[in-house]
């Protein structure tokens, strides 16, 4: 062999195998599992799970709705995972993204006179500003008095969801509402259009198209990301070698609050066109994501594919369900699966770490 041929960089694929490999097999793992419940219940696994992939993709409009759907997943996705690389234990997702749902009706209801192409980005905006607003206080916590993070955006989801419906049931009830706690429509100036006839796919999907790719070249290909990410590998290495990792773990804090804020504002403007309550609670979207981050290790673009199968889970499943004797349950079943799967993995990763340390 030549000495060109030996300097010469070749390609890696064993790394590229092992991240692979986990995702992988969680979902296969899940879907065993969704095989074992779907023969309690009495049904054939194969046409159950036809079903399942009919109701997500078999027509236009069921693709359209699988879509629609993943948005506000890969979007959450994308938020928890920069916070997750910057090791900033962000499980606030949920209430970031109802605070975040509930500014952006709130300031498109306050400015009914801005012009359509304005109107959405100033909701949007608004939305964002709400998540990062959300997610100061705990960043600040554990910067400042090391609080742990994990615990004070956990709970804070639930603050979150009980002051949004305090508002809604209150101050900020649509009057002849009826029995049902929601704001005023929004003005249709600040809708996200919708860009398939004959379905609910909107504007907001460039969301997923773009988010990933620029979240992945943020951490991959600028000084911040990189700093982000040393933060993330060893703290207080970080701030050895010089890096401020506070205040970096901080703007990670902020910008995921951001960014699940805004899958809360899109949620409203492009779907909802107004924040009701519990909706966003209910739906499940920020845990969803939460899923599909850990499912691929928080890589952003990896994120946008795990986020379009959940949601083509979570859609299918409900033509499963309508369909077979199937409960739509069977999406918990599996994402818990996932869940558990990877924490195995994690599991099994701190150990080996510690058995080398002690050799």
């Amino acid at each position: 062999m030549t000495a060109e041929a030996r300097a010469r960089p070749r390609f890696a694929a064993r790394p590229i195998l092992a991240a692979i490999a986990v995702p992988v097999l969680a979902i296969v793992l899940a879907m065993v599992l969704g095989a074992v419940a779907i023969l309690v219940t009495g049904e054939d696994v194969v046409s159950a799970y036809g079903e399942l992939v009919r109701g997500a993709v078999g027509t236009p409009q069921n693709i359209a709705a699988t879509v629609v759907r993943s948005i506000p997943i890969v979007v959450v996705g994308v938020g928890i995972g920069l916070a997750f690389r910057a090791g900033a234990l962000n499980l606030g997702g949920e209430g970031q993204m109802v605070l975040g749902a509930l500014g952006a009706a709130v300031v498109a209801n306050a400015l009914p006179g801005i012009p359509s192409p304005l109107a959405p980005m100033v909701a949007l905006a608004a939305g964002c500003l709400a998540g990062a607003a959300w997610a100061f206080l705990p960043g600040v916590l554990d910067v400042k008095l090391g609080v742990p993070m994990l615990i004070t955006t956990l709970l804070l989801n639930y603050v979150g969801a009980l002051f949004a419906s305090w508002a809604v049931t209150y101050p900020l009830r649509e009057a002849g509402g009826g029995g049902v706690a929601q704001t005023a429509s929004i003005p249709e100036a600040a809708w996200l259009p919708v860009i398939v006839p004959g379905t609910r796919l909107h504007l907001g999907v460039l969301a997923i198209v773009v988010l990933p790719f620029v979240v992945r070249w943020f951490l991959s290909r600028t000084v911040a990301g990189y700093e982000f990410r040393m933060v993330g590998h060893n703290r207080l290495f970080a701030d050895y070698a010089g890096i401020a990792a506070g205040r970096r773990l901080l703007l990670a804090t902020l910008l995921s609050g951001a960014i699940c804020g805004l899958a809360g504002a899109i949620v409203v403007i492009g779907m909802n066109h107004r924040y009701v309550d519990a909706v966003i609670t209910t739906a499940g979207w920020a845990w969803s994501g939460f899923t599909a981050a850990i499912l691929t290790g928080a890589e952003p673009v990896l994120t946008l594919f795990a986020g379009l199968f959940l949601g083509a889970l979570e859609v299918g499943a409900a033509g499963m369900a309508r369909s077979t004797e199937v409960p739509l349950q069977l999406v918990d079943v599996v994402q818990a699966t996932i869940i558990l799967v990877v924490a195995i993995r994690l599991a099994i990763r701190v150990r080996v770490r510690r058995a080398l340390r002690v050799e």
